[in-house]
C-alpha cells in the first residue's frame, strides 16, 4: 500500500472524519486527493498528518522500505487449519502489537484481512469485526485477487452466521468465479470447499455439499488433520440423510464416531449421536431416535447445543402425537432460551412459538405464525416459511377458515419455489 492509502486506512480504523485530520494542515478535498494517491503531499504535510494520526515520525522512514518479511502467513494458516481459538487469539494479539510497531506496513491491508478472519473465529469481537468489514469494503477496488477472496469469502461467513443461507451461497459463486484464473493454495481452497458445503447444506443442496466436503476432507487428511475430518464426515452424514440415502448416512457417521474413539475425543459426541438420532427419525424408530437424542443431551454443555437436540426431541414427540410429552420438552426449550446467545434465541423463539401455539391452541396462532414467517423470510429461510405455511394452512381449514386457507397454501407454494430458485413455471418441470 502507498502512504496515501495506509493514511486513509489508519484514519478510518481510528474513526477519524477527513474534516478533522485535515483541519489546520490542508483543506479536506487535498487529504482526499492524499489518499486516492492523486499527490505526492510535501513532508511537513506528511509529518502533520502522521502526528495527528499518533504516528510516531520516525514510522516512516523505518517502514519504507520494509518488504514482505512478517512470518503471519504460515501461522495463519496453520490456526484456520486447526481452528484453534487460543492459537487465533494468540496470533490476533500478535499482529496488534506487529502494527502498534509498524504502523505504515505496506502489507498492512492483507494484515487487516488477517485480523478479521482470525475475529470471526472468536465472538466477541462482533464490534470489532464490522468496523473492519466496513474499512475493507473502502479498499475494496485496491485489492488484488487473493485480498478479494478473502473479503468475499469473510462476507459469505458473515452472511451464513446470520442465517442469510441464500445470500451467503451467491457470494461464494462469487469467490469461486473469482479464482477460475487464479491458483490459490490447498488450504485455502479446502477452507473454501467447507463452508461452502455449509452454506449448501442450508440450503438443501445436497449433492453439490457432498461434492465440495469431499474435496475439503481430501485435504484434511492429507494433513493429518484428523478433528477437521471428522466435522467433514459428520456434514457429509446429515447431507446424505436429506436426501435419503440413509445407509450412507449411518455408515458416515459411525465413521467418525468410530475414529473419534481412536483419537480418544469426546469433542463431536454430540453431534454424531444428535444426527444418529435424525437418522433413526427418518426411518420412524422413534425409540432408538429418542435414545440416540438424549445421548447426545448428555455429552453437551453449551445451551447453544442442546437447544438444536431438544427441538428435535420437540417435534419427533410432536409428529407421533404424543402431544404431552412435546409439551414437557417444549418448556424445557423455552426455560432454556434466556441462556442461549441473542441470535439463537430470536431464531428458536420464533421455532417454539409456533409449536407453542399449535400444542396450546392460542387464540392468536395466525398473527404468532405471521411474526414467525416475517422472521424467516428476513433470514431467507424459505424452507421454514414454506412449512410453517403449509401448517397454518392447514390448521386455519380445520377451522373452516377456507378462504385463509386457501391464501396460506398459495404463499407457502412461493415460498418453495423461492427454495427451489425457481422464478418461472417452466422451471418446474
Amino acid at each position: 500500500m502507498k502512504l496515501g492509502q495506509l493514511i486513509k486506512l489508519e484514519r478510518q480504523r481510528q474513526n477519524m472524519k477527513q474534516e478533522y485530520l485535515a483541519s489546520g494542515i490542508c483543506v479536506p478535498s487535498y487529504l482526499s486527493r492524499i489518499e486516492n494517491g492523486l499527490v505526492t503531499p510535501s513532508e511537513d504535510i506528511q509529518q502533520l498528518i502522521l502526528m495527528r494520526l499518533n504516528i510516531p515520525l520516525e514510522a516512516l522512514q523505518s517502514d519504507e522500505n520494509l518488504e514482505k518479511s512478517h512470518p503471519f502467513k504460515p501461522l495463519f494458516k496453520t490456526v484456520i487449519n486447526s481452528r484453534n481459538k487460543v492459537k487465533a487469539e494468540k496470533l490476533l494479539q500478535d499482529i496488534h502489537i506487529y502494527i502498534e510497531e509498524h504502523p505504515l506496513e505496506p502489507e498492512r491491508l492483507t494484515l487487516l484481512l488477517m485480523e478479521t478472519r482470525l475475529m470471526l473465529m472468536l465472538p466477541e469481537h462482533t464490534i470489532e469485526i464490522q468496523t473492519n468489514m466496513a474499512i475493507l469494503e473502502e479498499f475494496k477496488k485496491e485489492m488484488d485477487t487473493e485480498q478479494l477472496f478473502y473479503l468475499y469469502t469473510m462476507q459469505g461467513i458473515i452472511a451464513y452466521q446470520n442465517n442469510q443461507f441464500r445470500q451467503a451461497s451467491e457470494i461464494f459463486s462469487e469467490v469461486f468465479t473469482l479464482i477460475k484464473s487464479y491458483r490459490m493454495e490447498d488450504w485455502e481452497m479446502a477452507e473454501l470447499y467447507y463452508i461452502s458445503s455449509l452454506t449448501l447444506l442450508s440450503e438443501s443442496r445436497y449433492i453439490l455439499a457432498i461434492d465440495y466436503m469431499k474435496a475439503a476432507v481430501s485435504y484434511f487428511n492429507q494433513e493429518i488433520l484428523i478433528e477437521r475430518s471428522i466435522e467433514c464426515l459428520i456434514i457429509s452424514g446429515i447431507a446424505y440423510q436429506s436426501t435419503g440415502l440413509l445407509k450412507e448416512s449411518f455408515a458416515t457417521f459411525e465413521k467418525a464416531k468410530e475414529i473419534s474413539i481412536k483419537i480418544d475425543s469426546s469433542k463431536f459426541n454430540g453431534m454424531i449421536e444428535h444426527n444418529l438420532g435424525s437418522s433413526y427419525s427418518l426411518l420412524k424408530d422413534q425409540q432408538k431416535a429418542l435414545f440416540h437424542f438424549q445421548s447426545a443431551l448428555d455429552t453437551k454443555s453449551n445451551p447453544n447445543d442442546k437447544i438444536l437436540t431438544i427441538f428435535a426431541i420437540v417435534k419427533e414427540y410432536h409428529k407421533t402425537r404424543d402431544y404431552k410429552n412435546a409439551k414437557i420438552w417444549l418448556e424445557k426449550a423455552i426455560e432454556l432460551l434466556n441462556q442461549l446467545t441473542e441470535k439463537n434465541r430470536i431464531y428458536y423463539s420464533n421455532h417454539f412459538a409456533i409449536y407453542r401455539a399449535i400444542l396450546l391452541d392460542e387464540k392468536e396462532f395466525v398473527s404468532i405464525f405471521k411474526e414467525a414467517l416475517l422472521y424467516f423470510e428476513g433470514k431467507q429461510e424459505y424452507m421454514s416459511c414454506f412449512i410453517y405455511c403449509h401448517v397454518l394452512a392447514k390448521k386455519l381449514a380445520d377451522n373452516k377458515q377456507y378462504k385463509l386457507a386457501t391464501m396460506y397454501y398459495d404463499i407457502g407454494f412461493n415460498y418453495h419455489l423461492k427454495q427451489s430458485k425457481v422464478t418461472i413455471w417452466e422451471e418446474l418441470s
